[in-house]
């Protein structure tokens, strides 16, 4: 994929487009998809996390040209609520073990995982870049754009790999 792309061209790309909707879908659920059991989730949540992931990896890099602070923010009480659906969702496949990188030695101590932390910190990342995207502000695309590829490379990569891990030994072991 060329490097050189200006917001404009990026917007337009197939890899920008499959990821955004896979954004956006993943929102939606999380915000909306009413379970039919802990497995039902499970199985769904696995396929929108596989899709984000996968179509995060394609996403462009964007050197800001204006660095812009916007007001906008996920509320609160909408995100503890968030939170909760995930969690009564998840039932009781929600705690995992896991070393913070396998590749280092002095890493080598377990930790616990929390799936509704991984999903609430991966919604609202995305959430976030999804509102400054749709506003109608001067440099809000280019903000948003560099914002979905920052955090995915900086932050949600890791939640979702072990999410995605967890959830495969949550449904082998059901």
């Amino acid at each position: 994929m060329d490097t050189n792309l200006t917001v404009e061209q990026i917007i337009k790309t197939k890899e920008f487009s499959d990821f955004y909707q896979s954004a956006l879908h993943f929102c939606e659920f999380i915000e909306n998809y009413k379970t039919k059991s802990k497995l039902d989730f499970l199985e769904r949540i696995r396929q929108n996390l596989l899709c984000l992931y996968s179509a995060g990896l394609k996403l462009q890099w964007v050197d800001l040209q204006s660095n812009v602070d916007f007001d906008e923010k996920i509320d609160d009480e909408v995100f503890k609520n968030v939170l909760k659906s995930i969690d009564d969702r998840l039932q009781d496949a929600r705690y995992y073990w896991h070393v913070f990188d396998p590749t280092k030695d002095e890493d080598k101590e377990p930790v616990c995982g929390d799936l509704v932390d991984d999903l609430g910190d991966i919604y609202k990342d995305l959430k976030y870049s999804i509102m400054i995207y749709n506003l109608d502000k001067p440099d809000c695309k280019e903000n948003a754009l560099w914002q979905f590829k920052f955090d995915f490379d900086k932050h949600w990569d890791d939640h979702c790999i072990n999410a995605l891990t967890t959830i495969h030994f949550y449904l082998e072991n059901e």
